[in-house]
């Protein structure tokens, strides 16, 4: 059968492909959510139990270290820890106080600048100062000890605000 310019039928509507249905793109939609959520979920189980495990590891090395020795712990931490990115840094002020807890820190909390002299840039100007200076303000493992370091003290060595 030919149409009447003499050319090929072309092909009726219904028989055209038009792509898949809306039911199988909800379905993709949905498997393709569920697997990223169990991938998310797994991700944090995996970072919660490396941000764990250094505490223990954490309270063992503080007993033998001064408070410039904890940063300096947490920070080498910071460098190979295996979680996300956000944990890592969100770590970084428990793991300095369980480095801290274990011994009597007056002695380095003396040493802090005095509370009215302080600003918000002598954390970043003591991280320079010691050959690990921050890239990003809001991400810096260095500040984050120092901080903790801090309010470790300024609680009489009893939390770390988080």
């Amino acid at each position: 059968m030919t149409s009447p310019d003499g050319s090929a039928p072309s092909p009726r509507p219904e028989t055209q492909w038009r792509g898949p249905s809306l039911r199988t793109v909800m379905i993709g939609i949905f498997v393709l959510g569920g697997l990223m959520a169990v991938q998310m979920h797994r991700a944090y189980v995996q970072g919660e139990r490396v941000v764990q495990a250094v505490f223990p590891v954490m309270e063992e090395k503080g007993k033998s270290l001064d408070a410039e020795g904890c940063i300096d712990a947490v920070i080498a931490w910071h460098k190979q820890c295996d979680a996300t990115a956000v944990m890592c840094n969100h770590g970084v002020k428990q793991a300095m106080y369980h480095c801290l807890k274990v011994q009597d820190r007056k002695e380095g909390c003396t040493q802090l600048p005095a509370s009215e002299s302080m600003d918000g840039k002598w954390v970043f100007l003591t991280c320079k100062e010691r050959g690990t200076q921050c890239k990003r303000t809001k991400d810096c493992a260095c500040a984050d000890a120092y901080r903790a370091f801090d309010s470790f003290c300024r609680t009489d060595q009893k939390a770390v605000q988080l």
